[in-house]
């Protein structure tokens, strides 16, 4: 009898304790914020990460009813910010952090001793926005479409390039190359304006760029396929490559995430503060501007998505032998 009640009483015990302790983590969630939020920007100043937080950033202080101040730690092709927020900023939603979605994705397969791991410590809160890759080549070339390109690179196999200059471009070329059964030689360039100028010029063949460096080489530049769901308001008349029968190949996505254990009330403000702030005029028209489409993904939708990016890039660095630096 007096064990049957001492055990009851212990139970009596966990229960108002496990009770306090929810009772506390709501009030906080509550509370929260009570005082400024670190928005960190794993890179330098000016570049479309960074942008794209500092635009939303004041939305969301104003909704939050505190400072969101971005915090830029550049270094490390990402890692730098992604280590910071992932290892050392505590998980209680004071400091986030700004997501290039490719570059997280890739860095299982181009990061040797990472620290962390990019698919479980750094879960979105939000899917922000997404860009446009666009494939093609410069103007001069005699193909017109993606099917012929197709055509001309089976017929000289091994003698037509691409170009890139970073490791998400060069794996996402393989994996559309790999796809189309097209056997084409890679040149690396060691910055984004060197590759840039030789595929517009047509020192390479084909490759993958930006939309928005697309539309400002105007007809210079030949669309032959681009990402996402919808068609390019730029490029009406081209197809997108799932149009093309290739639905796997990710657009440049761009989402805010958080340490794990970060509560669920905590995130769900931050969510809440995103997704309103993605709807004001001011936003809208900073990310039109930088040829942004806004997606407000939730979380688990985000999360889905970076996994499955993930895996592309794994599944070609695999069979093409890719290794970690």
């Amino acid at each position: 009898m007096i064990r049957r009640t001492l055990r009851c009483s212990r139970s009596v015990a966990v229960s108002l304790l496990v009770g306090l302790a929810m009772a506390g983590t709501s009030a906080l969630a509550q509370d929260y914020p009570t005082r400024p939020i670190r928005y960190i920007v794993p890179n330098t100043p000016g570049v479309i990460v960074d942008t794209v937080a500092r635009v939303l950033a004041p939305e969301m202080s104003k909704l939050l009813g505190q400072p969101v101040v971005i915090e830029n730690r550049p270094g490390g092709n990402y890692v730098v910010g992604f280590e910071y927020v992932a290892k050392q900023a505590p998980a209680d939603g004071y400091t986030i952090v700004s997501v290039l979605v490719p570059s997280m994705a890739i860095l299982p397969v181009t990061a040797k001793g990472l620290s962390f791991d990019p698919l479980k410590d750094l879960p979105p809160v939000i899917g922000l926005a997404e860009g446009k890759y666009v494939f093609g080549s410069s103007a001069t070339q005699a193909w017109k479409t993606m099917g012929e390109l197709v055509t001309a690179a089976k017929a000289a196999p091994g003698k037509l390039n691409f170009g890139e200059s970073s490791p998400p471009v060069f794996l996402l070329a393989e994996t559309l190359l790999r796809q189309l059964g097209l056997s084409v030689v890679h040149i690396p360039y060691a910055s984004g304006g060197a590759y840039l100028q030789a595929i517009v010029s047509g020192e390479v063949q084909m490759g993958f760029v930006g939309e928005g460096s697309a539309v400002g080489f105007g007809d210079r530049f030949r669309v032959l396929g681009v990402t996402g769901e919808r068609r390019s308001a730029a490029y009406p008349n081209t197809p997108t490559f799932r149009e093309l029968g290739h639905p796997n190949i990710p657009g440049l996505s761009l989402s805010m995430n958080v340490r794990a254990g970060t509560s669920k009330a905590v995130t769900d403000r931050l969510y809440a503060a995103a997704s309103k702030g993605l709807q004001t005029p001011e936003v809208k028209a900073a990310y039109a501007k930088l040829r942004l489409d806004i997606v407000e993904q939730p979380g688990d939708v985000a999360a889905k998505a970076l996994a499955e990016e993930a895996k592309m890039y794994a599944d070609v660095a695999a069979k093409i032998g890719f290794k970690p630096q």
